[in-house]
């Protein structure tokens, strides 16, 4: 199974919110890295989507 990574930033918030005495600079980092390729994830399918209606990106 193919997880997007907006999945994955929510997999991790999860499970850090869930264990906060567990969380760590690393997931700090982890979070800030997906929170940004989620971005690019998103930004790139409206993208791909405009392309496919035949409207200008």
């Amino acid at each position: 199974m193919t997880n997007t990574t907006r999945e994955l930033l929510a997999h991790v918030l999860e499970r850090v919110s869930s264990r906060p005495e567990e969380w760590t600079v690393r997931d700090t980092q982890t979070i800030t890295r997906l929170r940004a390729a989620a971005e690019w994830e998103e930004a790139s399918e409206k993208v791909a989507a405009a392309r496919w209606i035949g409207v200008p990106a």
